[in-house]
């Protein structure tokens, strides 16, 4: 590919910010969106960003995309205000001395609070300069923008990046999901232990069936991203994939009560309509006390268990 044919592709039009749900895997409700670059070249078509992000940063144009990039994600997490937007970031743009600034003046001029935007570091790359690396993220991190460790499991993500850099998140890479075996569910039981103990959110990516859903849910994983739960949409799309897919929380329950009904597949009250009173009254764990609270907040959202 020509290196070349990517300098000013953001300002000629050419670049898309397209963007993949995540949900809490507790509620079922989308709470984040990946912002991910689309490069429309005029001869070429729609490339993928696995064709031209290695080219961009090799010839420095990852700086360009970057920008684009990160004022795509706040706009939109602007316009949005509750779900979170997150941009990913190679390790070649934390090469540059105003890094932290640049993002820090996005966030503050789009009036973002904290948790409406986050930084996903890449793991195409290396991070070659740690402590200046580590000074910058936590210059972001401090602002109230979210750092997060990409592709966790794969290439340079490692434990080692995760004890050095100053992340809130971990994305659990697509690769281990994918993996059924007992032996892959026991590492990432182990990975959710050590990240729990740093505080940290997990994200499960390349989440492609029910089954893989339900084990990252049950691992004690927070959010899940992947084809099951949504493809990468162009913006309209995505706009309209949130209003289709409105979900209410379920109203305040004991624990008992919660996994009971996490177990028969109800996540948050537009699930429970989709089931009888009789048949969620059965669930073991499932009390009179709890019924009432459905009932109230099942009314309260204009819906009710199904006839």
């Amino acid at each position: 590919m020509d290196h070349s044919a990517l300098s000013g592709a953001a300002g000629r039009g050419e670049l898309v910010a397209w963007f993949q749900p995540q949900i809490d895997l507790a509620s079922g409700r989308v709470v984040a969106a990946e912002a991910l670059a689309r490069w429309q070249h005029p001869q070429s078509g729609l490339v993928p960003p696995t064709d031209f992000i290695p080219v961009a940063e090799e010839s420095g144009a990852i700086h360009e995309i970057g920008e684009f990039m990160l004022e795509q994600g706040c706009a939109l997490a602007a316009e949005l205000d509750d779900v979170e937007i997150s941009v990913n970031v190679s390790p070649v743009q934390l090469t540059r001395s105003d890094f932290a600034s640049r993002v820090i003046a996005a966030f503050e001029r789009h009036g973002l609070r904290r948790g409406q935007l986050s930084v996903e570091i890449t793991e195409g790359r290396p991070v070659l300069d740690l402590p200046d690396a580590v000074a910058q993220l936590e210059r972001v991190r401090d602002s109230g923008v979210g750092v997060s460790l990409d592709d966790f499991g794969s290439g340079f993500a490692s434990l080692k990046q995760l004890n050095a850099l100053p992340f809130t998140e971990l994305k659990i890479d697509q690769s281990l999901i994918r993996n059924d075996t007992e032996e892959t569910w026991t590492r990432l039981a182990s990975i959710v232990a050590i990240v729990r103990q740093r505080g940290m959110r997990i994200v499960a990516e390349g989440i492609e069936t029910r089954e893989q859903y339900e084990r990252v849910r049950d691992a004690d994983c927070d959010r899940g991203q992947g084809y099951f739960i949504g493809m990468p949409m162009p913006r309209s799309e995505f706009l309209e994939y949130l209003r289709a897919n409105v979900r209410t929380a379920l109203p305040a329950i004991g624990a008992v009560a919660r996994r009971a009904l996490l177990r028969a597949g109800i996540r948050n009250l537009e699930d429970a309509a989709t089931h009888t009173r009789s048949d969620v009254r059965a669930l073991r764990g499932i009390g009179p006390a709890t019924m009432a609270r459905l009932d109230t907040a099942l009314a309260a959202a204009s819906l009710a268990f199904s006839a």
